[in-house]
Formats: structure tokens, C-alpha cells, sequence
């Protein structure tokens, strides 16, 4: 008894941190913004709660695949043990803060599948439920400011000054209840695949309100999600959702055809219609992402996206054979090019100085960690999508194969071309994802057993008799 209430008492914990992490996420900019004096304790915040997660966790006892997980990100970090001293020749400062970028946050992925243990499965589905209602307040809130002028507090960046700057052909890009444009967008790539997830697994709380209403419930979040993705003018919130929602419906087409034809289309086309409709009746919530999708330096939208594409993967090359042999295998420090560094690190702020900024994702791992890194790291994040692969491949469960298949499409999509090691909320959504694929694993574990105790039970009793 006292095991199952110490497990009880974890479990709860970690749902604590978990809803906590979500809401900072969500709420973390505006209220920097609100409250000036507590910008920089609320952006740590994050940083500790995870800290607390791993105390939390400490010498406690995980189910088997949770603990391979749990092993994983252990090994991660002895990997990262010869860049972190490399790196800490240069600034231990900088160290530990390229501890933080890359390997903290790979925490969440555990919390999140200790803080809903079978057969808590309603708690679960709250969880997503609530995580997918957060559409209302930040699409309200970037409804609010793309009405308001520029030199609103809201429009302003967290330090106070203008945004315009990046704006798009004018039209403001903005930001919701985030610090900026890009954390807002990564929100909604995230959302596309709570949203998707909260369609198969209701909670009861909403099925008890039958199915035209709850079917009117998720239309109008499929239609904030629609608008806010627009209403940033960022292509990562448009593309992200649109890149999630159509690999998540191929692969449970995969699985299931009869439900992508009499489901996923329809869905595909409600989507396609409210989106014609929302341009026809609000262009303004379309103007700014209409501005920065109309081609730039004699280029189309499609040759522009390609190129960033193509740059991201293949930039490295115009300067990485340039440096030296060390620099080649080990780079030049961790961390350096994360936004915050150059406050921490007077050797990442002499760098940044002259305006030098790797950008994406593999240029940034190989100037930072040379080939030993683009090993690594990528190596990591491969076998953690090919793992998710296979665990998605042996779900059984119709609904919760679905969901899983959506989870998949963000964790395949972010984990090939996201920031994960400069971005910590990227890094927290991508976690997220992948400790919820390994929850959904356990329930359909949970589900299997309890009917095939049912069914061996039947036969006692008919013996019996």
C-alpha cells in the first residue's frame, strides 16, 4: 500500500510540473511584458520546474519503458560529457548553459509518462483537452492585436521596443500571449497535434454533452487554430499545422483507409472550406502572411522556401572546411549561438558581436560541436524517431493508434528540422510528444491486459460452475 501511494504522490507531482510547464510556456511573454521586474525570474522558471522534475524522479522506480527512455537521456548526456569540457575551456559559464539548451529539457519527455499512469486515462485526456482549449485566450489575444496600433503594450517586445521591425510588408506579426512570433508559431504546431489527439480521446466531460456539440466545440478550435496560424504571417505556424495534420491522417491512413475516406477527407475538406471562408470574410487575420508568402528577391514562394530549405541543410559548407581540424571535430563551444548566451558568456558575446549567426539548425550543430556533435546529436534524434516508429507500428488500439499517429507526424517533422538545441520551448513541445507517445504505448498495455484478465476471469467462473 504505501508503494502504490509513494507512486500516487509522484505521479501527481509530475502532472503538477507538467500543467505548469505548459501554462509558463503558454503565458510566459505576456506576462513579462505585464510585469517588467519579473521578466527574468518568469523566463528561468522553466529551468527550475524542470530541475524539480529531475529531483522528483531521483531513485524512483520506472516501468520498464519509461526507464529505456529515462536511460536514453542519460546516455545522451555522457555523450555530451567531452563537448561540455571542450566547451568549458572556453567559459564554464557557457557550459553549463549548453547544458541547459540541449539536455534539460529532455526531462519533460519522462515527467509527462510518469504523470498519467494506467488507468488514469481520463486524467490524460483532461490534460490534452485543456492543452487544446488553450486556443481560445492566445487566438483572442492576437484577434486583439492585430487590430491594435503597433505602439500598443501588447505589440511591443518584451523589452519594451517596437516590433515592427519584423514586420511583413507592413502588416504586424504577432506574438499572442508569447515573447515572439516564433514561440506562438511553435505553440501552434504543437496544438495541431494536442487538437487531433483530443478528437479521438474525449473526456467524458465532453461526451457527456453529445456528439453535435462536441462536434461544434472542436470545428470552432479548428478554426482559431486556422486563424492563428495566418494571423502570425510566420510560415513555420502554417506549414508546422499543415505538415502535422496531413502526415498524422497519411499514417492513420495507413492503418486504418476506411476512416481516412469517411473521416480524414472530410476533415481535409472543412478545413480547405473555413479556410476560404476566413479569407473572404477577415483578410486582415491573412494580410501579413499573404505579404510574407508573395516571393522575395524575384523569387516565388515555393523557390524561396525551397532555398531556406535547402540552405538550412547544406549552409555549413560555404565556411565549416574553412576552420581548423579542432574546430572541424569538436566546433567552437555549445550554446553560443541560443539567444541568451551572449549574457552568460563573454566568449559567446565577442562572438555575437560581429553579427555572425549560424540560424538553422545543422549549421548551428556543426559550428558548435563539429562532426562529434552532428553524430550525436542527430544520431539521437533519429533513433528516438525510429523508436517512436515502432512503437506507433505495434499500437493495436484503433483510437489510440490514431492519436499516436499524429504525435508521430510532429515528432518525425520537429526532431529532422527543429532548433531543439537553441530553442528551449521547442525542445519542451518536442519532449512532450515524445513522453506521450510512450504514455499512449502504456494505456493500449494497460487496455490489453484488463480484457484478457476479464476474459481468463469468465473462464474461472465457468469452470466453476
Amino acid at each position: 500500500m504505501k508503494s502504490t501511494n509513494n507512486r500516487s504522490t509522484v505521479s501527481d507531482k509530475c502532472e503538477l510540473i507538467i500543467y505548469s510547464l505548459v501554462l509558463l510556456l503558454v503565458f510566459e511573454g505576456i506576462i513579462r511584458k505585464a510585469l517588467p521586474s519579473l521578466a527574468t525570474p518568469v523566463f528561468f522558471l522553466k529551468d527550475l520546474l524542470c530541475v524539480v522534475g529531475i529531483f522528483t524522479l531521483k531513485g524512483r522506480e520506472l516501468p520498464d519503458i519509461i526507464f529505456k527512455l529515462n536511460l536514453k537521456r542519460i546516455t545522451l548526456f555522457i555523450l555530451f560529457l567531452p563537448l561540455l569540457y571542450f566547451t568549458g575551456f572556453k567559459d564554464p559559464l557557457l557550459a553549463i548553459f549548453a547544458a541547459k539548451q540541449y539536455l534539460l529539457y529532455t526531462v519533460v519527455g519522462v515527467l509527462v509518462s510518469v504523470a498519467f499512469p494506467p488507468p488514469q486515462e481520463e486524467k490524460f485526456k483532461k490534460f490534452i483537452f485543456f492543452t487544446s482549449l488553450l486556443l481560445v485566450p492566445t487566438s483572442l489575444v492576437a484577434i486583439m492585436q492585430n487590430a491594435l496600433p503597433a505602439s500598443h503594450w501588447l505589440n511591443l517586445s518584451v523589452g519594451g521596443e517596437s516590433l515592427e521591425a519584423f514586420s511583413a510588408a507592413g502588416y504586424l506579426r504577432v506574438s499572442s500571449t508569447f515573447s515572439f512570433t516564433g514561440q506562438y508559431s511553435w505553440f501552434l504546431a504543437a496544438e495541431s497535434f494536442f487538437l487531433a489527439i483530443s478528437f479521438f480521446l474525449q473526456p467524458k466531460t465532453i461526451l457527456a454533452l453529445g456528439v453535435r456539440i462536441r462536434y461544434n466545440i472542436y470545428v470552432v478550435l479548428l478554426i482559431l487554430l486556422i486563424i492563428s496560424a495566418f494571423i502570425t504571417g510566420g510560415r513555420t505556424a502554417v506549414l508546422g499545422c499543415g505538415a502535422t495534420f496531413i502526415l498524422g491522417l497519411f499514417l492513420i491512413g495507413c492503418k486504418r483507409p476506411g476512416w481516412f475516406l469517411s473521416r480524414g477527407i472530410p476533415i481535409i475538406c472543412i478545413c480547405l472550406v473555413s479556410l476560404s471562408v476566413l479569407k473572404a470574410v477577415k483578410p486582415q487575420y491573412f494580410a501579413a502572411y499573404s505579404a510574407r508568402s508573395s516571393g522575395y528577391n524575384h523569387m516565388s514562394h515555393n523557390e524561396e522556401i525551397t532555398g531556406r530549405v535547402l540552405h538550412g541543410f547544406t549552409g555549413w559548407s560555404d565556411w565549416f572546411w574553412e576552420q581548423d581540424l579542432t574546430s572541424v571535430l569538436l566546433g567552437n563551444g555549445l550554446g553560443v549561438m541560443s539567444n541568451g548566451s551572449s549574457q552568460v558568456s563573454s566568449y559567446a558575446a565577442k562572438i555575437r558581436a560581429n553579427g555572425f549567426w549560424t540560424e538553422g539548425d545543422m549549421p548551428t550543430t556543426f559550428w558548435e560541436g563539429g562532426m562529434y556533435l552532428i553524430i550525436v546529436w542527430y544520431g539521437f534524434r533519429l533513433s528516438l524517431i525510429i523508436w517512436c516508429y515502432y512503437l506507433w507500428r505495434a499500437m493495436r488500439t484503433q483510437a489510440l493508434a490514431s492519436a499516436t499517429s499524429f504525435l508521430l507526424a510532429y515528432v518525425v517533422i520537429s526532431g529532422l528540422i527543429s532548433q531543439l538545441g537553441m530553442q528551449p520551448p521547442l525542445a519542451i513541445w518536442w519532449w512532450l510528444a515524445i513522453g506521450m507517445i510512450i504514455l499512449l504505448h502504456r494505456l493500449e498495455k494497460h487496455e490489453l491486459s484488463t480484457v484478457i484478465e476479464g476474459l481468463s476471469l469468465k473462464e474461472v467462473k465457468g469452470s466453476l460452475v
